[in-house]
């Protein structure tokens, strides 16, 4: 009896902790749900996917575990705050500001380095891009070769002669982004939207097309640099409805 009676007290000690714990971080996520500024304050494991938190002031605050995933920090203040282990899938990062202090998994240093910086040039070969938001990003000239870019967020990128050679796409997005004399030989881009895309003289042999969307796509001859190849592409499946041929023709095959 004395030791079941031990057992109910550690457990009932345990749980008041926990609830101690759980109650701390619920003042610092009124507080910043409030007044959108939570300086110094525990947020580890909190989750926030979706959020709007454009301008947010969370210098210094332990956000170790927190689920950001699709929420929107543009403009938002990090430094010198714990960010390990935080699930960055899809948030926005731009105008976010970081310092030497601010501790963040060296992935999403990365993309937010990209964001911040651009990468025209760059060499970013082999990185782990996967599910980053990288809408809008000057990767002209960029060295990504075998990245991993699985649902990557690329919208109106401009990838025009940038290295994409065995690079992973699969699910990403990449509506009307710019891949003019883009290398994409070898690249696994299968259910990839490509809509309104400019792939004209991109070089898409061997790559793995299967499911993808190419809808209203721009396959036409580039003056300067020559024809779309497309010789060994894996092109099963994909919607090429609409897309731009040279002399105006339109191709239709496998419209949804």
């Amino acid at each position: 009896m004395k030791s079941q009676l031990l057992g109910l007290t550690v457990l009932f000690l345990s749980l008041g902790g926990i609830g101690l714990t759980r109650a701390e971080n619920s003042t610092h996520l009124q507080q910043l749900r409030q007044t959108n500024q939570c300086p110094n304050c525990d947020l580890s494991g909190v989750n926030l996917s979706q959020a709007q938190l454009r301008g947010v002031n969370l210098t210094g605050s332990n956000l170790t575990g927190a689920d950001f995933s699709n929420a929107d920090l543009e403009n938002s203040d990090l430094r010198g705050a714990n960010l390990t282990g935080v699930n960055f899938n899809g948030t926005i990062l731009s105008g976010v500001r970081l310092d030497s202090t601010t501790q963040i998994d060296r992935k999403w240093r990365i993309v937010w380095e990209i964001v911040s910086q651009g990468a025209r040039g760059r060499d970013i070969s082999g990185a782990d891009l996967s599910h980053a938001y990288l809408q809008n990003v000057n990767f002209s000239g960029a060295n990504l070769a075998e990245s991993n870019l699985t649902q990557a967020e690329l919208t109106n990128c401009n990838l025009n002669s940038a290295d994409l050679s065995r690079a992973t796409l699969t699910d990403t997005n990449l509506n009307r982004a710019n891949l003019t004399n883009a290398n994409l030989k070898g690249a696994n881009l299968r259910n990839a939207n490509l809509q309104g895309a400019d792939l004209s003289a991109t070089d898409l042999r061997d790559a793995d097309l299967r499911g993808a969307d190419l809808t209203r796509a721009d396959l036409r001859m580039d003056s300067v640099w020559g024809y779309t190849r497309l010789h060994g592409a894996n092109l099963d499946g994909v919607n090429v409805c609409d897309a731009m041929m040279d002399d105006g023709l339109k191709v239709e095959l496998n419209c949804r």
